[in-house]
């Protein structure tokens, strides 16, 4: 019989490798492009998108201490993507696009990424308006 502890590892070890992902690559893809046109019309940036890395690697988030990043400097968007349902991918995508129009529009300051600030609650929710609204279109995000 195995022991309170080794349980745990074992289950810890697939929690560890745990993939939410129920649609096939090509859907989720396809859906992430859409996604990513939606949150440029809604967000009125047709002909000013942002460069957007979606990285599939394991260990990137432990890397960037968070799933989703923008880069101020060089206005790019990393979203990680591995291991994650797609919902929670689309909402970061477009939390950090958001973030990529508050560039362009020069409000960010070097305290705008601070928990609570103003910034960062409007990208949490306009994020949270888009994914709504989105939703509602395209139901298959909630895999």
């Amino acid at each position: 019989m195995k022991d309170t502890r080794q349980r745990l590892v074992e289950v810890m070890s697939r929690v560890n490798n745990l993939n939410e992902s129920v649609l096939d690559k090509k859907t989720r893809e396809h859906i992430i492009n859409d996604f990513v046109n939606y949150v440029i019309q809604f967000l009125e940036l047709e002909g000013r998108e942002p460069e957007i890395n979606l990285i599939d690697s394991e260990g990137a988030a432990a890397q960037l201490k968070s799933f989703g990043a923008f880069m101020v400097d060089s206005g790019v968007v990393n979203v990680v993507i591995t291991n994650r349902n797609l919902a929670d991918v689309l909402r970061t995508l477009a939390h950090e696009i958001v973030h990529y129009k508050q560039k362009i529009e020069n409000r960010l300051e070097s305290d705008s990424g601070d928990d609570g600030s103003e910034i960062e609650n409007e990208a949490n929710a306009t994020a949270a308006v888009i994914m709504r609204k989105y939703g509602k279109i395209n139901p298959n995000i909630f895999e």
